[in-house]
Order: structure tokens, then C-alpha cells, then sequence
């Protein structure tokens, strides 16, 4: 099951993606092309690497959808669909319960 208490978390603060480019969620930085560009770029590397599941946060549903968005319209998001199965957190209760037991059963099968 998946617990926080595992060995294998490792939680990362990234300030610089791989063009050394800063990466941010300050407000006057987060909607810069650059920055969701590296935030992605950054998830795809990690997704082909981690074994498990990757976790990722967001500072509001709304930030989340427009960087799902930019993903989904240049790519990133079907190339990381590629190496982990993608769950998104709703509003709805019903849902992300849905949702947090289906990433818990990928995390098993090794798609998380």
C-alpha cells in the first residue's frame, strides 16, 4: 500500500530546469512559457526514471488546469501518458477517491 512513511519518497524543490531557465510558482512567474515548459520537461524526465508513482502539486485547481492545458496542447502530457497512467484531482470527493484508489492499484502494477 502506499504510505508516506516508505523509504522511496523523496520530495524535490526544483528552482532550475534543465536550460537553467528559473522555475517558479510565484504569481508573476508561473504563467511564463518557460516555466510550464520546464515544470513539464521536468515531469517527463522523472516519469522515466521513477519506478512508482510521481505526485505532483499545484497552488489552485485553476493553476493546475491551465498548465494541464499547455501540456495537453504541446505534447508533454501524452509523452509523459506514456511512460505513467495521469490522474487528476477534481473537486468532487467521489472522484479523487476514484481516482487516488486507481493510482494505487498502478502504483502496484508498476504504472503508476
Amino acid at each position: 500500500p502506499m504510505s508516506t512513511f516508505r523509504p522511496c519518497i523523496c520530495p524535490l524543490v526544483v528552482t532550475r530546469g534543465s536550460d537553467q531557465l528559473a522555475i517558479s510558482t510565484k504569481f508573476d512567474l508561473r504563467e511564463d512559457v518557460s516555466v510550464v515548459r520546464n515544470y513539464g520537461s521536468l515531469i517527463l524526465e522523472l516519469a522515466g526514471v521513477v519506478p512508482d508513482g510521481i505526485v505532483c502539486f499545484f497552488t489552485s485547481y485553476s493553476y493546475m488546469e491551465r498548465i494541464v492545458g499547455a501540456w495537453q496542447s504541446s505534447g508533454i502530457l501524452s509523452k509523459i501518458f506514456e511512460k505513467k497512467l495521469i490522474f487528476i484531482e477534481t473537486k468532487d470527493v467521489v472522484e479523487t477517491t476514484l481516482a487516488l484508489e486507481n493510482y494505487k492499484r498502478a502504483c502496484s502494477s508498476g504504472r503508476g
